[in-house]
């Protein structure tokens, strides 16, 4: 699972274990994320109307 939020972070999550493993930095507040079908990479949208792709290594 994935959030991001107003402060400008994204944090993937194990949620079994209600475990932040990994947390990005954004250059705007993060107002939707979502997954690839493969799951190795989350999209985030940014206040700024900028698009980000990350590559998740867990």
């Amino acid at each position: 699972m994935e959030s991001g939020s107003l402060d400008k972070y994204m944090n993937i999550w194990l949620v079994k274990e209600a475990k932040i493993v990994k947390t990005y930095n954004g250059n705007d507040c993060i107002f939707q994320v979502c997954w690839n079908k493969e799951g190795n990479k989350v999209a985030a949208c940014f206040g700024n109307k900028k698009l980000r792709v990350f590559d998740i290594q867990l």
